[in-house]
């Protein structure tokens, strides 16, 4: 139904009817602000909101704010911003039911009471709902949708060779100072009261108070409930169970290039703490990166991945820690972790604009140096980890779950004004780098102020504690928030974006353009076609590019916009059967046979056939109808007769009235009505032996000078090349003279073929008198192999052409020779397509 209230407005000054595209994208951004406000998962879709009351029992207050509905969560945020907020996940929902409004306490009127069956505080009290009946009858139906998946269903066998780790500090644990352990104990205790009053777990009520606490520090002890509750790994876990123990047991063993790379990096993993000394750790690192790889391939394994991993396996379990990462990589630092690093350059361009609202002075020293990238990358990418202590990093890896990636912001610029006064000192980059290198080393935990820092076993001086550090990064930058940085961010991309495709762009355009195929800017046009095609969201490359390879193994195209490109641009493609072709030209040019070409094979195949010299173009065209890209059952007539089938006619037929097909002297069958009824029926376990090696023979025939080595042609592929000819040609406006030279030329190859069977017969007897016998036997099945080793029946070794023959003939017709040395406009060529793709759409729109 239609939403009358979004279609409709009461303005004149605007459109009383919004398009449903901008529909679209409002309802995506609600959704992508929702999920990002609430830490849900990437695939939650908003349902609606409502003004609503939020019962607080710890303070006994009905709190003014906006209910949240979706698929699987209520969720709440007060009107006063951080006062607080709420997460309730339908699967933890027993009952929903309209409460009775009380005339003595009219906050509760049009209320609604959702119990649960997991939480502390088991029920939630919605109030002054508008419309409640509707919002209970909605809850109901996705209540209703619902499926509880225990913990047991899950895929967790006994028979795999492994197992789900605990917490590597419950298996290697610290020798904490007796001051150390009694603050330890203390921050616990303040946690439980904590716990005790607001709840405990998803649905507890999020407040500035455990905000005060996540800034202290959170107790080794609680860290890894803290942690999956805040980031949203805990709501992906419980949505996907078993589905880590099935990503490991199905990749763990699996060759490819992210398992090579996250075996190099393996041992560069904290290599500090015991647990990444022996294969415990090591092997449970390595189940997490290799799951996630194929969890998201787009991604695979990014450095940094490790370090991070590292540290959430340390206070987290196997599979929490891998949906933990889950969320670092997908949610809390969307792009980040890419061959490209997107989402990190991204950032390189926020914190640059932070520094020169806030610290102008030092912006401009920082510019000078080129400084603002080197410090961004190492310690975004890594949250700080790699850049001070683990122990003290920790503290802000509490933060960065709890309030999301604005604290990262806050802690660079903290560090920044910190040493600012150092900074404008320096005379280099690598002074400026060696000063903060000092500074983050020497940053301490408050627990153990006593605990000496060792760096590559040389003590370090202490700088600053990171609970100081903290608190001036929420006292100095509190006011930047989550909404800010989206802003910046969204500024920031589209520059990012650009920069790279256009100089992954030019790294094509060097590696391709000294094929001399296409002029420099018919390259751009087209790699510019082919990118905008790749984009649309119908042809998603699902591997991630691997910049190891050669940079036009970058995009990859299938057979359907391989198609698109041929008939659109190639003149070979306007005949009435553009597809045989097409389909022929991509299956030798996928060379490693994965169903898709690479940009340089899709170059070459559009330049032989629209650029390309004309001696080149026609040996192309040979040679697609050569076996096994034209297979010999392809070419046989469908239809037999008694005595064979009539090819004969067919050829009559093809090459106009006046085109005379000579027969035998030996019979009144015309040759190639010998040549098939021969050859019809030919084994198929012969031909798909020899296909193979054929295919790699015939591709490297396209680079042998002048198509030495190239095989003779039998008379039915003959056929087949010169209805393709005809095809090509007559797509042409209609020319008397080039159908004069089409015909003329056909029946001289048909001749000078059946000169070479006569030479054939008198050179090899034997052969003659094998074909005699086939004659007398009718065997279908006999075969023989022609001189340079193709397979074909004994009548096909008789009549032949060889390539010099074809090109030296085909050259004598004039329109021809023309038409094949025509050079292809490729810029018209790629606008027309443009065009033709825009006013198709609408042109479907119009019909709908």
């Amino acid at each position: 139904s239609i939403d009358k209230d979004l279609l409709t407005k009461l303005s004149k000054n605007v459109a009383k009817k919004q398009s449903f595209l901008k529909r679209d994208l409002d309802a995506r951004s609600l959704s992508e602000a929702y999920r990002l406000m609430f830490h849900l998962p990437g695939t939650e879709k908003l349902d609606g909101s409502t003004e609503a009351t939020l019962w607080t029992p710890y303070n006994k207050t009905h709190v003014w704010g906006r209910m949240f509905i979706s698929q699987n969560y209520i969720c709440f945020d007060s009107r006063v911003k951080g006062l607080v907020t709420l997460v309730v996940p339908l699967r933890d929902v027993s009952q929903i039911e309209r409460a009775e409004n009380q005339p003595s306490n009219p906050s509760v009127d049009h209320s609604i009471l959702i119990t649960t069956r997991t939480a502390q505080r088991a029920t939630f009290l919605f109030s002054q709902i508008h419309d409640r009946d509707f919002v209970v009858q909605k809850l109901s139906d996705l209540l209703a949708r619902i499926r509880i998946v225990s913990r047991e269903e899950s895929c967790y066998g006994d028979e795999d060779e492994w197992k789900v780790q605990p917490p590597m500090m419950s298996m290697f644990k610290p020798s904490p100072s007796p001051e150390s352990k009694a603050r330890q104990e203390v921050k616990a205790k303040q946690w439980e009261l904590h716990f005790s009053e607001y709840g405990r777990g998803v649905s507890m009520y999020r407040t500035t108070e455990i905000a005060k606490l996540v800034l202290q520090g959170i107790p080794d002890s609680l860290r890894r409930e803290v942690w999956m509750n805040f980031s949203g790994a805990w709501n992906e876990m419980a949505s996907n169970p078993g589905v880590y123990r099935d990503l490991v047991n199905k990749n763990i063993n699996v060759p490819s290039t992210a398992s090579d790379e996250i075996e190099r990096d393996l041992h560069r993993s904290l290599p500090e703490h015991l647990a990444f000394q022996s294969e415990i750790g090591i092997g449970a690192l390595r189940r997490v990166l290799v799951a996630y790889a194929a969890r998201n391939p787009q991604i695979g394994y990014c450095q940094a991945m490790n370090i991070v991993t590292s540290v959430l396996l340390i206070y987290c379990t196997e599979e929490e820690a891998f949906w933990q990462l889950v969320c670092v990589c997908e949610s809390l630092l969307p792009d980040y972790y890419n061959t490209k690093v997107v989402g990190a350059l991204v950032d390189q361009g926020v914190l640059d604009d932070l520094i020169a609202e806030h610290l102008p002075h030092l912006h401009t020293a920082l510019q000078q140096l080129g400084m603002i990238k080197m410090i961004s990358l190492s310690w975004f990418l890594t949250i700080f980890l790699s850049v001070m202590p683990y122990g003290s990093a920790v503290n802000i890896v509490d933060c960065f779950f709890y309030d999301g990636a604005r604290v990262i912001f806050q802690v660079a610029l903290t560090i920044l004004e910190t040493n600012q006064d150092k900074l404008l000192q320096c005379n280099d980059d690598g002074e400026a780098m060696q000063q903060l290198c000092d500074y983050l080393s020497g940053v301490f935990n408050d627990e153990d102020p006593h605990r000496a820092i060792i760096r590559d076993g040389i003590p370090v001086n202490k700088s600053v504690s990171v609970q100081s550090l903290l608190y001036d990064a929420y006292t100095k930058y509190g006011s930047l928030t989550a909404g800010e940085l989206e802003r910046l961010r969204i500024k920031h991309r589209l520059k990012v974006v650009q920069s790279l495709e256009d100089g992954l762009s030019r790294n094509i355009m060097r590696s391709i353009v000294a094929d001399g195929y296409f002029k420099q800017e018919e390259l751009m046009e087209l790699l510019q076609f082919v990118r905008e095609e790749l984009l649309s969201g119908q042809r998603q490359q699902e591997e991630r590019y691997d910049p190891s390879r050669p940079p036009y193994e970058a995009y990859c195209v299938d057979y359907e916009l391989f198609q698109a490109l041929f008939t659109g641009i190639s003149p070979w493609g306007k005949g009435t059967r553009p597809n045989d072709l097409s389909a022929r030209l991509f299956r030798l040019m996928d060379r490693n046979g994965d169903g898709l070409l690479n940009v340089r094979e899709v170059v070459t195949a559009l330049g032989l056939t629209c650029t390309a010299e004309l001696t080149q173009r026609l040996r192309l065209l040979y040679i697609l109808h050569l076996p096994p890209l034209l297979p010999t059952a392809d070419v046989e007539s469908p239809t037999l007769s008694e005595d064979g089938a009539e090819i004969a006619t067919e050829a009559t037929d093809f090459f106009e009235d006046s085109l005379q097909v000579n027969a035998g002297s030996d019979s009144s069958t015309p040759v190639l009505e010998r040549s098939a009824s021969t050859s019809s029926q030919q084994p198929l376990g012969c031909e798909e032996s020899w296909e193979v090696r054929s295919m790699s023979s015939l591709r490297a025939l396209m680079d042998a000078p002048r198509g030495k080595g190239t095989p003779r042609m039998s008379q039915p592929h003959f056929i087949a090349l010169w209805r393709s000819l005809h095809d090509i040609l007559t797509a042409q406006p209609e020319d008397q003279q080039m159908y004069h030279a089409i015909a003329s030329i056909g029946t001289l190859l048909l001749q000078l073929g059946d000169v070479g069977k006569k030479f054939y017969a008198a050179r090899d007897e034997s052969n003659e008198s094998l074909v005699q016998a086939a004659g007398q036997w009718q065997s279908p099945t006999d075969t023989v192999s022609d001189r340079n080793g193709n397979p074909g029946s004994l009548a096909d070794a008789e009549w032949s052409i060889a390539l010099e023959q074809f090109i030296a003939t085909t050259l004598t017709g004039q329109p021809i020779v023309d038409f094949f040395s025509q050079r292809v406009d490729i810029v018209e060529a790629v606008s027309h397509m443009r065009r033709r793709r825009f006013t198709t759409i609408h042109t479907l729109a119009d019909l709908q």
